[in-house]
């Protein structure tokens, strides 16, 4: 493996995408000095499994010309702490640098907005992260989480860029790389994946849209698999979201009774692919796929109203309404009797509620499909 820290450098990434702003109208719009100040709030987001934990650091702004909700993760419990402190400081300096470069285009724009008469729309960035090995024993001693930072500077729609970084818990900590994990033939037998996956589908792809991974792809570990992700527009159109390919880790045990490449790993909600941070898909030792249960209600056009008391989130959708309940595996729609699913929805570390996939379609009658690694809802 490499030699410690060799991964610190700060991705020039976030500046290509903050000045590539989409054309749109613009009218008057004047620079506003009222800001919400900048919040730096830790929020425990313990990491489930394994010696390493991780909390948000929290910085909000908002005014007039445009908002920025940066979660930032801050990691506790690596064994190389003089690689932990440079880790921090790299994704704190990352994050604070998209949001500098926001706003230094958003009071050009703005300026420039006003000048000519155009209307302008406030800009947006926002940083979410998901921890996906643990760094403990459970997970081999590999640590790996993602970084996804979403930008709107105007146009149809934002762009997001996931930075992931693959860590390996020892008392020298040193970066994973895919040729660790996969041999030195890694490039041929992931490109190989990737172009078999790709020919299941061809139409959501740019035709020789992929030619092969890069020597700096981007991925990260996942139960027992290595995830390899690409950025939007990158082998396939913004429809298609931010491909991903889900190949198992040699020497791997598996889920028993379960195929590893198998296990779905992204969200399709009524067209429109779900963040991997928002929708991250989990599987039981039996099999049973559960999903968020906010993020996935809400893209059906569902409202939903968490009681405190009763450990419960309330569904509405015009004339369907539901109630799921913490812990029980009750499921009702409107006033008929409950139906058991053999899951009950829980609760994970973060606060987000599951469900099995099963409550979609069989209680709120959506239309569920599973294939080659994608769950489509609608």
């Amino acid at each position: 493996m490499k030699t410690p820290f060799k991964l610190l450098t700060l991705s020039i990434a976030g500046a290509c995408l903050l000045t590539a702003g989409v054309p749109g109208s613009r009218a008057n719009a004047e620079p506003s000095s009222a800001s919400v100040p900048v919040q730096a709030v830790p929020i425990s987001t313990p990491v489930q499994q394994g010696a390493v934990k991780v909390s948000a650091k929290a910085v909000q702004e908002k005014t007039n010309l445009y908002s920025a909700d940066l979660s930032i993760p801050v990691i506790e419990g690596l064994k190389d702490k003089k690689y932990q402190d440079q880790l921090n400081d790299i994704l704190e300096r990352h994050a604070m640098k998209d949001l500098e470069l926001m706003k230094k285009q958003v009071a050009n724009d703005a300026a420039e907005a006003k000048k000519d008469g155009y209307e302008f729309n406030p800009y947006e960035v926002i940083v979410k992260y998901e921890v996906y090995a643990g760094g403990g024993t459970a997970d081999g001693g590999m640590f790996s989480i993602a970084v996804e930072t979403y930008v709107y500077t105007g146009g149809a729609h934002g762009i997001s860029r996931t930075d992931t970084y693959n860590v390996l818990n020892q008392d020298a900590a040193e970066r994973i790389e895919l040729k660790d994990l996969f041999g030195a033939d890694y490039k041929q037998t992931i490109d190989k994946h990737i172009k078999d996956e790709i020919a299941k589908h061809p139409d959501d792809y740019f035709k020789d849209g992929f030619e092969g991974i890069a020597d700096t792809q981007s991925f990260y570990i996942r139960q027992g698999s290595a995830v390899i992700i690409f950025a939007p527009y990158e082998i396939a159109p913004y429809a298609t979201g931010t491909p991903e390919f889900i190949i198992p880790l040699p020497n791997q045990a598996q889920t028993p009774g379960a195929d590893a490449s198998s296990k779905p790993h992204t969200l399709v909600v009524n067209g429109k692919k779900l963040s991997i941070i928002d929708a991250t898909i989990n599987m039981d030792a039996k099999g049973t796929v559960t999903v968020p249960l906010r993020s996935v209600a809400e893209s059906l056009g569902f409202e939903l109203k968490w009681n405190a008391e009763q450990q419960a989130v309330e569904l509405q959708k015009g004339a369907q309404w539901t109630t799921v309940r913490m812990g029980k595996d009750e499921y009702v729609m409107n006033k008929m009797a409950p139906v058991s699913l053999g899951t009950a929805p829980a609760i994970n570390s973060e606060g987000k509620m599951y469900v099995p996939l099963a409550f979609f379609s069989d209680i709120l009658k959506a239309d569920v499909k599973s294939e080659a690694g994608t769950i489509t809802i609608r």
